[in-house]
């Protein structure tokens, strides 16, 4: 196709605008900077001009018409002779022309294009291009996003781009011709990239629904274009150098020649960015042979730096050979050819570099010799990978030649030949330069030499303010050393504790590597490195440093015990934590700076072994003793009101000491994600504890260093995700009622009920604006608390300067932000407004009406004490992974640390945990006696529930925060639907926030458009639908349904066996296992976490299996719509088990461990939730929860069913590509086609009822081998399972008894009717005698008839022939072969339509004319049912010459449709249709009737036979015109003597059958197309029938079986019948063998037919299937070909008016009877 000019495109705006816009006499002007712009606009317009007007001077301006004025274009040129264009004097000219409204321009406006500057063009004359104009940016945009928004494929990209394009265009000052590329890309429908200055991204082009992925990713896109564009132009050949994410190989494949790389594929940029920030190889450390000491530092601590090492080595006296051994980890492909020697000539070629690869350690060396003077050269390791590429810069020197012991933290070694020297990063202006006091030499020049003979101390002060470069040599005997001075670096910080810095993963278990502590300068040093240490972790260090220095077991203002005092208590312990702190004390160093070699562990093994034996030891029953309530005072710290749990509490050792054996295998540690990283920490097992003053307090992870746990009395925590969850909040309550939030005056109401000081809630509500800026709505709070406090609004309100503000509400964290800190600021004064009330008031008045409450459940929390041993656990993995649970006992929610089912035994730190919880109340609470079981936990009663009603009532949305209840506190509220809950936020295991409504109407009604479902079931399978449910496209919650339709399905095919199944949303395991701050996608499960490209993987649903000791996984992927790409889906499905069984699970090391009770945790949630909404039996879940603390263990193996498939991939298919259930093996994985129509069944019952009531296996003819009942046998899961790929096709044999029963009785009806005798010959008039039988009342609906039933669900299928509404046109194609049930079906039509016609608009009668070319229609069983009126071809009672009408010249035109079909059906000449023409004229004039006389035309018509014997007249020759005419008079066809003929309509008033067997077929095809002419003419006389509503009233219907014959002769009146006869209350049923009946040479007879019943046929092509079906997918098409060949007796498929087809079992005649 041509593609329309983008030029053309604006005049058509232009133009279109016009007609409303531009008057007469007015000036409009376009500025446009480009020439070749304005001329093709200039162009574009004058195409559409279609005369010119002459002006003076000869010169003619072309104009366009509008309907008010003419439009007359200009260009500015001032080279007339380039194009058509004017100087700006000339169009002066024009312009006063123009305004004067007299001369030649009279009635004109004037436009013009130009480039000028010239104020009188400018300002006299309208801009078209500023704001609301139709050329100004913006309208362009408009129009291109109605453009856009025609497309069906790409259009979320598409406006996304048009938003980028547009903002491109108001930065740039551009005007509308900024769009051009984008426009040409929209209107070929090709999105190229290239022309938008992008990378080509056919990824994103696929994406659609989330525009702000799409948005992020082009804009990466785009920013990563003009990188690379700016790098290519400016640093063409530093390439290598600068793109420091691209591999070496990578850039020279893509740069090498010019402009390669811009036809390089976005994805691929980014693919190879993430391969070379996989660091593979990683240096453990170097090595020295003997006599030789390495001082060995990092450039930095980042990635980068920690792989360029500068090492200072000395060599002994004597020793000359040295060697500098490299051990790395990680990768097995070391190559000596990877290492260079630089400067290349350094070590005098002599070198010797070899390497050795291990399975998991390789290693190289380099072998040199020192020649007695220092050495500076770099071994630089070269790798494709750059994050595996390393420098080892080195200095060889003597040992004591120079002393190196002041600067071994902070030199760096430039071994470059132009420099060679060591640079040192310092701060003090003096330098020692040899370890005995001597002479200071103060430096007054540069390149000074000081000799170490006369100088001990080198000082530059006074050089360092004069010289931009302090450097001097050092000389010591014959050598001597430059040096470099440069101010101090701005350190990076370190990770603490150093156990668990997981960069350092591969040196934390060696004793000698540990942090030093310097305290005065607050800084740390490791690896000769100094680390700076700010705020919160040096307070934290400062304190360790203090329990050792002070020797003090706890630190408080007021009662610090010292470390003797223990000795009083107990001895091993005193001895024990004596031995901890000298060993640290040696060796400068703090727990969270020491490595955990095996001394140290043996030393904390110690204290933990101690501490726990003394407090199993303390006795049960009475109260605690002084020195046993000083021992748990042991390890904490309380000052400044903050209560800490230092590193050297026994439990925080004991839980580290457990995680140390773990990680000290286990590599899989430094590789962790952060999100599952955080989750190891102590502070689970201890999650409250007894406060004397506030009760009781909640223990927090300190984030800066996790060996410390702060303790927050209840008073005063704060929760930091509420900022998160508001905008969110906020963000999707604006999409899911958009409706709301139209237009310019939007706003949103928010009720924030106890939210005290409010912080965390105005954060969010200033992120919310932050993200939104202009297009945030206005938004009132109204604040409930129990009183009025100063909150967060109140500081806001009166804060005076911008300053402060944007220090307070973080606006000035970085660059883009603190650009926009005004406008935030601006409007949040301008749009956000407050109101406070108290809880009182608002039980008085109620509260006000909202959108959105946020509900904190400040009820009072009570501490309660609980067996720890009977309370529910938390617990994972043995303890690694902590936690509290929370459960409800009789209107409490209790919330707490428990070991319920937990063999606790045989680990230290769950014992610990189990003691000092239960001891902790009774040392700090006076008189409370130690019973040794209880600890403390929260309760919450429901007395916080009549708060929350009055929440409910006047809100749409009630969010509740941090709850402390579980979800059958708001289940057990029967109007209350809850349609968010989320624990994405914080570790604990209970939810953190439930959003819920009480309009519970409103999302009943959601669900139920399109097909129904259960609001329960959607909740338990996930969280998020209901919410996305009112928000996303029909499609999507089209493919919502299929999930919950195949998720029962596939249960119902596993629930019998001896496995116990949990169906799980993986969406919902992704979005869920989240962690506060993470997208929803990082979670443990996602794949992004662990360093993947969202490739193929399923997201839709995974059955979970229970037995033994084995867990089974079960992917089902699911499709709905049309036909899917069955490959990608089942790779998806496979992926899918493959990622989490090889990648998550499956493995045998700590983080496989870790994820398997995560992923525990994550199946028990989904169990609560079925149990809760009841959507399984109640006690299936019973054997895996009595067992649940042994899976949480995540010791359990992973399995699949043997002899089963891997996976299912279920599709549920709309249209024709599946009428019935398809299985088929691909590759392991069973593909299941559904028919779309049993989604709602499957949606809409309860799957309890699916699984016992309705037999989903029968129903589906589900085969055996795929259906699991009883035991089960397992079989490990692979890593590689793919044994088998070929594919068996799975027939269906449809065994089911019933359908055998029927075909037997029915060949009994056959045989019966086969026995009857001929029938008689002559007219039988015993129709008319026979008394009706069958009197039809009326039902009181319209006309119905049952064709039959859907082959699957079993629904009735009705044809409605009055209902217009239904668009199921009257018209009925019927084919089949012989004996497929065609005539029994038929019959079956016809004998309802005669029942139930009492239906009928007015309950009119329905004539029905059958042509039965076989006698089907005469038996007496029909004529019966039917009491019907049969005729032989003999003297049919109508006059095929009888006249209708009152068209002028009527007697001709019927003696003309009588030649026309006679000719056609013997195929006579025109010659002879002319002679029989005039024949009958003629007979017309013997018979009185005068061609042009109305009058007359009411005489008795002239019959056949006065024809004939007007042909013999004229004594003609025997030819074919003879032989005609001689077969319908010698037949005595029709009748012959007028006063026994009647009107054809008054005969055709009942069922009236024509028979037409055993006569030649060009006669039977005459009297069918003489009879049709006949009855056209009279339908036409007769006149249309009466509609009531959408219900036409039915007239006559005609039936013509067997019309193959007689369609292939194209005689006119059927096809008029056809076409016309609806408007008439006409219907015409046509029923053939073969589809290729209906289209012949002249017709195409389908056109007309609408319903179409179709059973067995021979062939059918795909060009009717696409014509009659509107089925143009190959693949649909090859499926209905095949459906239809397979087609059993009495089964068809069914098409009506909206080409919906369903596979039917017919409803046959004998089952009428």
């Amino acid at each position: 196709m041509s593609v329309k000019q983008f030029e053309a495109f604006l005049v058509e705006q232009f133009l279109a605008d016009a007609e409303a816009h531009i008057k007469a006499g007015f000036r409009y002007q376009f500025k446009s900077p480009d020439s070749e712009n304005s001329v093709r606009l200039y162009q574009a317009m004058i195409a559409h001009s279609q005369s010119s007007i002459s002006a003076s001077n000869g010169i003619e301006l072309p104009f366009i018409q509008l309907s008010n004025c003419k439009i007359v274009p200009v260009i500015h040129s001032e080279d007339p002779a380039e194009y058509q264009g004017f100087t700006e004097n000339y169009i002066s000219h024009l312009r006063d022309e123009v305004a004067g409204q007299s001369g030649y321009l009279k009635g004109c406006a004037l436009v013009v294009i130009h480039n000028s500057l010239l104020d009188t063009l400018i300002n006299s004359a309208e801009d078209l291009a500023q704001f609301g104009q139709v050329w100004s940016p913006s309208k362009i945009k408009a129009a291109m996003k109605g453009l856009i928004d025609q497309q069906d494929k790409g259009r979320d990209v598409s406006n996304c781009l048009l938003d980028d394009q547009f903002d491109a265009i108001l930065e740039d000052g551009a005007t509308m011709f900024g769009f051009e590329s984008l426009y040409k890309a929209v209107e070929d429908g090709d999105l190229r990239f290239n022309e938008l200055g992008m990378f080509e991204d056919p990824l994103v082009a696929e994406m659609s629904g989330n525009s702000k992925q799409i948005k992020k990713r082009l804009e990466d896109n785009r920013v990563l274009y003009e990188e690379l564009s700016f790098e290519v132009e400016h640093f063409g050949d530093q390439l290598q150098d600068r793109l420091k994410s691209f591999g070496e190989k990578f850039i020279n494949e893509n740069f090498s020649e010019t402009d390669a790389w811009k036809d390089v594929e976005f994805e691929a940029f980014l693919q190879e960015k993430k391969r070379n920030a996989q660091q593979q190889l990683v240096l453990e450390e170097e090595q020295a042979s003997e006599g030789m000491t390495i001082t060995a530092r990092n450039r930095s601590e980042t990635k980068a730096g920690m792989r360029d090492r500068h090492l200072i080595i000395e060599l002994d006296e004597g020793i000359n050979d040295f060697e500098l051994k490299l051990i790395f980890q990680g990768a097995s492909n070391l190559d000596k050819n990877q290492f260079k020697i630089q400067p290349s000539k350094a070590l005098g070629n002599k070198e010797v570099i070899s390497t050795l690869n291990g399975f998991k350690t390789t290693r190289a060396s380099l072998k040199g010799t020192y020649n007695n003077e220092p050495l500076f050269f770099n071994l630089a390791l070269k790798r494709e990978n750059k994050s595996e590429v390393y420098n080892f810069r080195c200095l060889v020197i003597r040992k004591g030649e120079f002393y190196i012991e002041p600067i071994k933290n902070i030199f760096l070694i430039e071994p470059t030949p132009a420099k060679q020297r060591l640079t040192l990063n310092m701060e003090a202006n003096q330098l020692q330069i040899q370890a005995e006091e001597g002479a200071v030499c103060a430096l007054t020049d540069a390149k000074q030499v000081v000799n170490v003979a006369e100088y001990s101390v080198v000082d530059f002060e006074a050089l360092a303010n004069e010289a931009d470069e302090i450097d001097f040599a050092v000389k010591s005997g014959d050598n001597q050393l430059k040096f470099n001075v440069e101010g101090a670096v701005a350190t990076d910080s370190l990770s603490l504790p150093l156990l668990l810095n997981r960069g350092r993963y591969h040196k934390l278990f060696k004793d000698e590597y540990n942090g030093e502590f310097y305290s005065q300068k607050g800084k740390v040093g490791i690896d000769n490195s100094e680390f700076v240490v700010p705020g919160v972790r040096l307070k934290l260090l400062r304190w360790e440093e203090a329990f050792i220095n002070d020797k003090v077991v706890s630190i408080s203002d007021c009662d610090t015990i010292k470390l003797d005092e223990v000795q009083a208590i107990d001895d091993a312990m005193h001895s024990s934590y004596v031995e901890l702190y000298d060993y640290l004390e040696q060796r400068r160093s703090t727990p969270s700076l020491a490595s955990w070699g095996d001394d140290f562990t043996t030393l904390v093994q110690n204290v933990v072994d101690a501490s726990l034996a003394y407090f199993e030891a303390i006795p049960t029953g009475s109260m605690l003793t002084k020195e046993q309530k000083v021992a748990l005072q042991i390890g904490l710290v309380k000052s400044e009101g903050e209560e800490y749990y230092s590193p050297f509490h026994p439990l925080i050792l004991a839980y580290y000491l457990n995680l140390r054996k773990v990680i000290r295998q286990d590599e899989s540690f430094a590789s962790l994600p952060d999100v599952t990283f955080e989750r190891l920490s102590p502070k689970g097992l201890l999650p409250y504890v007894y406060h004397p003053q506030h009760e009781f307090s909640y223990n927090q992870q300190v984030k800066e260093n996790a060996f410390w746990i702060k303790s927050v009395p209840q008073e005063k925590s704060s929760l930091t995700f509420v900022r998160k969850l508001v905008k969110e909040k906020i963000d999707e309550f604006q999409t899911a009622f958009c409706q709301l939030f139209t237009g310019s005056e939007k706003s949103i109401i928010i009720n924030a009920v106890n939210q005290d000081s409010a912080e965390e809630l105005f954060m969010g509500l200033v992120d919310y604006i932050r993200s939104h800026l202009e297009q945030a709505a206005c938004i009132h709070v109204n604040l409930y608390d129990d009183k009025l406090t100063f909150n967060a609004f109140d500081r806001f309100a009166e804060a005076a300067s911008y300053d402060e503000l944007k220090e307070s509400l973080e606006l000035n964290r970085n660059k883009k932000v603190r650009e926009l800190a005004d406008t935030i600021i601006d409007i949040l004064r301008t749009r956000l407004t407050y109101s406070k009330f108290t809880n009182e008031q608002a039980e008085k008045g109620g509260q006000a009406y909202a959108h959105i409450s946020f509900f904190r459940n400040n009820g009072k929390v009570d501490c309660a004490d609980i067996a720890i041993e009977d309370m529910t656990s938390g617990i994972a993995c043995d303890g690694l992974l902590t936690g509290d649970a929370s459960e409800s006992n009789s209107g409490s929610y209790f919330t707490g640390f428990g070991l319920k089912g937990i063999d606790y035994q045989d680990h230290p730190h769950l014992m610990m945990a189990k003691y000092v919880g239960a001891l902790l109340k009774p040392a700090l609470k006076p008189n409370t006696p130690y019973n040794g079981t209880n600890a403390v936990a929260l309760a919450v009663s429901e007395d916080f529930k009549g708060l929350l009603e009055r929440s409910y009532d006047s809100s749409i949305w009630t969010t509740i925060i941090d709850p402390k209840v579980t979800l059958d506190f708001f289940h057990s509220n029967e109007d209350v639907v809850l349609i968010h809950y989320s624990d994405q936020y914080t570790s604990s295991s209970s939810y953190d926030a439930i959003t819920v409504t009480a309009q519970r109407g409103l999302f009943e009604k959601v669900i139920k458009q399109g097909d129904g479902g259960q609001i329960n079931e959607f909740n338990a399978f996930n969280g998020d639908w209901l919410l996305k449910m009112m928000t996303c496209a029909p499609t999507i919650n089209k493919e919502r349904k299929g999930v919950i339709g195949a998720y029962k399905f596939v249960t119902s095919l596993v629930h019998n066996s001896d496995i116990t199944w949990v169906p799980l949303s993986v969406a919902e395991m992704i979005r869920v296992s989240g962690n506060i701050g993470l997208k929803m996608s990082d979670s443990e499960f996602s794949r992004n976490v662990h360093g993947y490209k969202k490739g193929e993987i399923s997201d839709d649903v995974l059955l979970v299996g229970f037995k033994g000791q084995d867990m089974y996984l079960l992917p089902v992927e699911v499709k709905t719509g049309s036909i899917p790409d069955y490959k990608k889906a089942v790779k998806q499905s496979k992926e899918l088990l493959r990622y989490l069984s090889e990648d998550l699970l499956g493995n045998d090391n700590l983080a496989s461990k870790l994820y398997r009770g995560l992923f525990m945790r994550q199946v028990l949630i989904q169990v609560d939730k079925y149990r809760l909404y009841n959507v399984f039996a109640p006690d299936y879940f019973d054997a895996l929860l009595d067992n649940k603390e042994e899976w949480l263990k995540g010791d359990y193996s992973l399995a699949k069913v043997a002899d089963y498939p891997d996976g299912f991939v279920v599709s549920n298919l709309e249209g024709a590509g599946c009428l019935q259930p398809e299985y088929q093996m691909l590759e392991g994985v069973l593909k299941v086609d559904l028919p779309m129509g049993l989604l709602p069944r499957l949606v809409e019952t309860p799957l309890q009822e699916v699984l016992n009531g309705l037999d989903i296996v029968k129903l589906c003819h589900v085969p055996t081998e795929y259906v699991l009942g009883g035991k089960t046998q397992a079989e490990v899961l692979e890593a590689d399972c793919q044994t088998d790929v070929t594919s068996e096709n799975v027939h269906q044999e449809t065994a089911d008894s019933e359908i055998e029963l029927d075909t037997e009785s029915e060949d009994r009806c056959f045989e019966v009717e086969g026995d009857q005798t001929a029938p008689e010959k002559d007219v039988s008039v015993q129709g008319a005698e026979a008394v009706d039988t069958f009197k039809s009342q009326p039902s009181g609906t319209n006309l119905n008839v049952l064709f039959g039933h859907n082959a699957l669900t079993q629904a009735p299928l009705n044809w409605e022939p009055t209902n217009t509404a239904k668009f199921m046109n009257t018209n009925t194609g019927i084919i089949g072969t012989m004996g497929t049930g065609k005539t029994q079906f038929t019959k079956s039509v016809i004998t309802q339509l005669y029942r139930n016609r009492a239906d009928n608009v007015n309950g009119a009668p329905i004539g029905m004319l059958i042509f039965d070319y076989k006698s089907d229609y005469v038996d007496d069983k029909f004529q019966q049912a039917t009491v019907g009126k049969k005729f032989n071809l003999h003297k049919l009672p109508y006059n095929p010459l009888s006249l209708f009408g009152d068209m002028p010249m009527l007697p001709v035109h019927t003696a003309r449709g009588f030649s026309e079909t006679m000719g056609k059906a013997f195929g006579l000449g025109q010659k002879q249709q002319l002679r029989l023409r005039k024949l009958v004229g003629e007979a017309y004039e013997l018979a009185g009737i005068r061609k042009a006389d109305p009058s007359t035309w009411t005489k008795p018509a002239p019959t056949i036979s006065q024809v004939w014997d007007l042909f013999i007249e004229t004594d003609p020759d025997e030819d074919s015109l003879y032989a005609a005419l001689e077969s319908l008079y010698e037949l005595e066809i029709f009748e012959d003597d007028n006063t026994k003929c009647m009107s054809l309509y008054d005969l055709v008033d009942g069922i009236t059958v024509v028979e037409l067997a055993g006569y030649p077929s060009e006669i039977q095809n005459l009297v069918v197309a003489l009879t049709l002419d006949l009855f056209y003419s009279q339908m036409q006389k007769k006149g249309k029938p009466e509609v009531q509503g959408d219900f036409r009233q039915i007239t006559k219907m005609i039936l013509v079986d067997e019309a193959d014959n007689f369609m292939s002769q194209n005689f006119p009146s059927l096809r008029k019948i056809l076409k016309e006869g609806r408007e008439y209350g006409v219907g015409v049923i046509l029923s053939t063998q073969d589809i290729t009946h209906f289209q012949t040479g002249e017709n195409d007879y389908s056109s007309y037919v609408l319903t179409w019943v179709i059973h067995r046929v021979a062939k059918i092509r795909p060009q009717e299937l696409k014509a009659m079906f509107g089925v143009n997918e190959k693949a649909e098409q090859e499926k209905l070909m095949e459906t239809i060949n397979k087609l059993e007796k009495h089964y068809s498929l069914y098409i009506d008016g909206a080409k919906k087809i369903v596979k039917m079992r017919d409803r046959a005649f004998w089952e009428l009877l």
